[in-house]
């Protein structure tokens, strides 16, 4: 499983004002930290400047390194990979710190350090302030290794939901195909140009499914379109056996759906209500919004018992799983058998182009 590492101009935007923030609040910390000290003087603030300034470069660097080699690479490798690059950024900055001292002092900017204490004065400087660099560089790459897992995770979850949901799409296909070439194999020796007219419309279908290919969602009134050439392919077969009625307001017709969710329920309603009746029956359907909420109301004959559930079938499976990737909670599916009639309400959040 590959991961996008890149990032775009808006986060890295975010980034950079993330790091000066963050680093611009270290550097005003331990600029009050040193003024309460009474070994404050004005070079204290360049010291501090130059310390922070090449602790920032130096996580920069780390989070370059990472991005490019690490990331991808077992988590106990990442973590001692922030370790010893803590370690390392940290000693460079304290001895670059150490190198400015040492200017200043053999420049006459700062007090002179006498030769019996170049070690001494190293130590001072340099141990000091590697191990607060080594803190601020810890917090900094817990911070930064939260933030890049946390983003990995939601990728997964991301990619695992797109596959999932093209599985399911997938599986529309095929059911369809394989009951509308039935009945063109039906038609073809009774009624040749009835079965052309089917294939007709067949073809139209697939144009749409394959123009649509990569959209999990359309806009209603083209689901409605598409539903209108389902019911035409079944007119054929069932002619007055079959009785439809379809509704929806003008305001929502570009209300976002699932592809092919309104084809699929109108597919099971005739396959387990109608077709298996000599009489037939109907299916009606009603689209309406209430509030931030679509609602799909159908209601179909049944040819089962009162008794019994409605069938729970492929379509009513693939149904409800991509109502659960692509809404969670936020969606729902009702399906009720009463008195030789099936009765599915879906809600839907209300979403537009």
């Amino acid at each position: 499983m590959r991961y996008d590492t890149s990032i775009s101009n808006k986060n890295k935007y975010t980034y950079l004002v993330c790091q000066l923030v963050g680093w611009s609040l270290s550097y005003v910390v331990i600029m009050i930290s040193l003024l309460l000290s009474p070994m404050f003087t004005m070079l204290s603030l360049v010291y501090g400047a130059v310390l922070v300034g090449s602790t920032a470069l130096g996580s920069h660097s780390i989070r370059l390194v990472y991005k490019r080699f690490i990331i991808l690479k077992p988590i106990i490798l990442q973590l001692t990979y922030f370790l010893l690059s803590a370690i390392l950024c940290s000693s460079i900055a304290a001895l670059i710190l150490v190198g400015c001292a040492f200017l200043f002092s053999a420049l006459g900017v700062d007090f002179p350090i006498a030769e019996n204490k170049h070690l001494y004065m190293f130590n001072v400087i340099f141990w000091a302030n590697a191990f607060n660099m080594f803190f601020a560089l810890v917090l900094w790459s817990a911070f930064y290794f939260s933030i890049t897992k946390m983003r990995q995770l939601n990728q997964t979850q991301e990619m695992l939901t797109s596959a999932q949901l093209d599985t399911l799409i997938n599986q529309l296909n095929p059911h369809f195909l394989f009951n509308s070439i039935n009945n063109i194999r039906a038609l073809i020796l009774e009624n040749p140009e009835q079965a052309r007219d089917m294939l007709l419309k067949l073809s139209d279908m697939l144009r749409y499914s394959l123009n649509n290919d990569n959209q999990s969602k359309v806009t209603l009134e083209q689901e409605c379109d598409i539903l209108k050439q389902y019911m035409d392919i079944c007119f054929i077969q069932y002619e007055d056996r079959l009785k439809f009625n379809l509704t929806y307001a003008d305001n929502i017709k570009n209300a976002l759906v699932p592809k092919l969710l309104l084809q699929l329920c109108a597919e099971n309603a005739i396959k387990h209500g109608i077709a298996d009746t000599i009489e037939g029956g109907s299916v009606s359907i009603n689209i309406f919004a209430n509030n931030q909420t679509l609602i799909i109301e159908m209601d179909n004959s049944s040819s089962v018992t009162v008794q019994r559930k409605p069938s729970l079938g492929i379509g009513i499976r693939n149904i409800t799983k991509r109502l659960a990737l692509l809404y969670g909670k936020q969606a729902s599916f009702d399906m009720k058998n009463m008195n030789s009639r099936v009765y599915t309400a879906i809600t839907l959040p209300l979403e537009f182009i």
